[in-house]
């Protein structure tokens, strides 16, 4: 899961530089297209395939004048449907990332606002609910929550986000393991000394895991912060990083020689790439006042990149498709005008885009739900 932050930034696009997206050219098809959906309000945070016919996504319904309630949406090759999710603790809260290993294996992982991590299981028939691991003995959850989650096996599971260290002066990194029995916490480097968080998940394989997510550093800035799994430990994986705010928001796993990490630098766009040997920071897009939400290969061997991009001096969200192919970056079109992207996957040719089509933090608008490619069926 990604939160979606709107900053009132201002506006500037450098000389030569790619224009923001803009509706597709005269007789030419957007590279997104919307897909029919029935929610009136909320935003979808993860989307998880398991075929053409078989994808979940998450995330939080919210009436007018309401508070937000976990959501799960089922696409069945015709349409998307909702399908009922048993109540967080305190009855609010939201779930913010999915990972799927079978049609009866689905997990999904969020918040309760003020009661801690929130974890359910798809069975095949219903949503359950599933108790996080415990926090060390006599610390209430509180704040803690999980953004994201990674399903390797039906025995193999990881959870990310964050927690409140009542030893330290701000939050840690936490990790959570599926054994096929229960969660339980496995220790994570937390370099941050005021606050550290976990934005995202992958699996390459039981052995090979990925987390992304940032940390407070000693120069007043949030530093990009990039986690893996030997099958032994976590540890931080080197990152060069440029100068400045630096956080990386998803993280997307191919092959072990193939996962790619996006964030934003300063207000722009910024991705990582790993190729097996190192991190390597790709070129910056043209585009400012923007940040990138989630990624997904396009199978070709290049990446799409999805998030928002502020407009109007700052007031509104507009949906952010970014894709990298041939050394280069070109934006893509959209049918959604207004809104935030929160989560990408691929399955087949075909990529699933999910978020919110509200311009603003100001109210809440109907899910964003695109496709790009054929309609999965």
């Amino acid at each position: 899961m990604r939160f979606t932050r709107r900053l009132a930034i201002p506006v500037a696009v450098a000389a030569g530089a790619v224009l923001f997206s803009a509706p597709a050219a005269l007789g030419a098809a957007p590279d997104w297209r919307k897909v029919p959906h029935s929610a009136e309000e909320g935003t979808l945070n993860d989307v998880a395939v398991l075929g053409g016919g078989d994808a979940w996504a998450v995330g939080l319904r919210q009436p007018p004048y309401e508070t937000a309630t976990p959501v799960a949406e089922h696409w069945d090759g015709s349409s998307w449907k909702a399908v009922p999710v048993p109540a967080t603790p305190t009855g609010t809260g939201s779930l913010d990332g999915v990972s799927a290993v079978a049609s009866n294996d689905v997990w999904a992982v969020g918040d309760s606002t003020g009661q801690g991590p929130v974890i359910r299981h798809w069975n095949g028939t219903a949503w359950t609910a599933v108790p996080p691991a415990a926090p060390p003995e006599g610390v209430h959850p509180g704040a803690d929550r999980l953004n994201d989650v990674a399903a390797v096996s039906a025995t193999d599971a990881w959870a990310v986000g964050l927690f409140s260290d009542w030893n330290a002066p701000g939050p840690a990194t936490l990790i959570e393991r599926w054994d096929g029995t229960r969660w339980s916490r496995v220790p994570a480097p937390s370099p941050g000394r005021l606050s550290n968080t976990l934005q995202s998940v992958a699996a390459v394989s039981a052995s090979d895991v990925w987390a992304v997510g940032y940390y407070y550093g000693e120069k007043d800035t949030n530093v990009a912060l990039v986690l893996h799994w030997d099958g032994r430990a976590w540890t931080r994986s080197p990152v060069t990083l440029p100068s400045g705010n630096t956080q990386l928001q998803s993280v997307t796993a191919v092959s072990a020689k193939d996962v790619w990490a996006v964030g934003d630098h300063e207000g722009r766009p910024f991705v990582l790439h790993w190729d097996g040997v190192r991190w390597r920071v790709l070129p910056e897009p043209a585009q400012t006042d923007s940040s990138l939400s989630a990624a997904a290969t396009d199978g070709r061997g290049g990446v799409w990149a999805a998030g928002y991009r502020m407009t109007d001096g700052g007031t509104t969200s507009r949906p952010l498709f970014l894709h990298w192919t041939g050394g280069r970056w070109v934006t893509g079109t959209s049918e959604e005008a207004e809104g935030t992207v929160e989560g990408l996957t691929r399955v087949g040719g075909s990529i699933w885009a999910v978020g919110t089509t509200s311009p603003c933090s100001c109210y809440v608008a109907p899910p964003l739900v695109e496709v790009n490619g054929p309609l999965p069926k």
